[in-house]
């Protein structure tokens, strides 16, 4: 196997596989890339058993063949190359020994054969829905597309509130809602509760479905930039596998085979109060008055009254305390709320708009879930967050 390429797209390359290879593996051959090389075509491979990535970059052959490459290995000596070289990719098929040559040195290791490698049926075997019509059947009905950063921006707007206990299965992952027109990925932790929505005409299923996709997979899906395809891989009539198909590169996960909590039924319907506030003056205000807060408590009160909000935070032991107050748009009885900070500060940090930096805080009651939304994009997102009882 030979072939030379330029040393930044490979780069690249390896930038969207090696982290899908695991830091360290009882199997040891999941710790090398399998690379494959047919027709100028360079495949390479890493998977951790729960999500596997297959990218291919256009190089120029001279002997097709395959290897397994220690990762690691390969990854450290090709970013410590000047990326805006070339190199020549070689290796043995008899005693799989490999060598790297750029214009000024020569990097040797040992590989092993491909044959040892993980078969894969859910990358090897899937293919790339065929939705260039448009159109879609009963063979791509579990297919969506993505416009550029769409799919990005779902998974950065909702991964951060994803559980991270190990004991709570059906939260450890983001629920995607598949919906004629759109698409919403919520997340929950039980403490808080995160939904991003995006609409685009694109949007179009022969029938409706959802799939619980796993927090790691979320941080994939966070660093795709450009379009992307997602369809699901069945087995015996059920969902299995999510693949998604972007820039000459298939990933594909496991699906969380568990029952997504009915997150409906905590989203208040009958709003009674509601408070806008600049949510930057809000998040910079919170972060100062928490450095008093109890460190394993983490709480700080919120107290809304006569169109100002006040937050006071204290360390009983210390005898320290600290208490702000800021100007906000609100009428009405007063509210006292306690809040654990570090949930509220990645709930407000979350926000974002392009035209304001208003954001509405909607009570029901008195110990209940408190909205917290974009002022001028609130169909697009919606955040929840329970006040914590004292």
């Amino acid at each position: 196997m030979k072939f030379m390429a330029s040393l930044s797209d490979f780069q690249k390359l390896l930038q969207k596989v090696v982290p899908a290879v695991p830091p360290k593996s009882t199997l040891p051959v999941l710790e090398h890339l399998k690379l494959e090389l047919t027709d100028n075509t360079l495949k390479v491979v890493a998977t951790d058993q729960d999500i596997s990535i297959m990218s291919s970059l256009a190089v120029e052959t001279s002997e097709e063949g395959g290897v397994l490459v220690p990762a690691r290995r390969l990854n450290e000596i090709i970013r410590a190359l000047d990326p805006t070289n070339s190199f020549t990719f070689t290796s043995d098929e008899d005693n799989y020994d490999i060598q790297i040559s750029t214009d000024r040195g020569k990097y040797s290791m040992k590989g092993l054969s491909q044959e040892e490698y993980l078969y894969l049926p859910e990358l090897f075997e899937s293919e790339k829905p065929n939705v260039e019509s448009g159109d879609l059947d009963e063979t791509n009905k579990y297919t969506a597309i993505f416009e550029a950063g769409i799919l990005q921006k779902l998974a950065n707007k909702t991964s951060f509130a994803i559980s991270a206990d190990e004991y709570r299965p059906s939260m450890s992952g983001a629920l995607f809602q598949f919906r004629d027109g759109y698409v919403n990925t919520v997340a929950t932790d039980s403490f808080r509760l995160v939904r991003a929505k995006a609409e685009s005409d694109k949007f179009k299923f022969v029938s409706e479905f959802d799939a619980l996709i796993p927090a790691r997979m979320m941080e994939f899906l966070k660093k795709i930039e450009g379009e992307a395809i997602m369809s699901m891989i069945e087995n015996m009539d059920k969902i299995t596998h999510v693949r998604v198909d972007y820039d000459n590169t298939v990933l594909i996960s496991r699906v969380i085979g568990e029952k997504f909590p009915p997150y409906e039924s905590v989203i208040p319907t009958s709003i009674s109060k509601v408070a806008t506030i600049d949510g930057k003056e809000l998040l910079a205000v919170l972060k100062r008055v928490s450095l008093f807060s109890n460190k394993i408590s983490k709480l700080v009160r919120v107290t809304f009254d006569d169109s100002q909000v006040s937050l006071f935070a204290e360390e009983e032991s210390s005898n320290s305390r600290g208490d702000e107050t800021l100007p906000c748009d609100y009428l009405g009885d007063r509210i006292d709320l306690a809040f654990n900070h570090k949930n509220l500060e990645e709930m407000i940090a979350n926000i974002e708009q392009e035209d304001s930096n208003l954001i509405e805080f909607q009570f029901s009651d008195t110990g209940k879930p408190v909205l917290i939304m974009p002022k001028s994009e609130q169909t697009q997102l919606l955040s929840l967050i329970m006040p914590i009882r004292t």
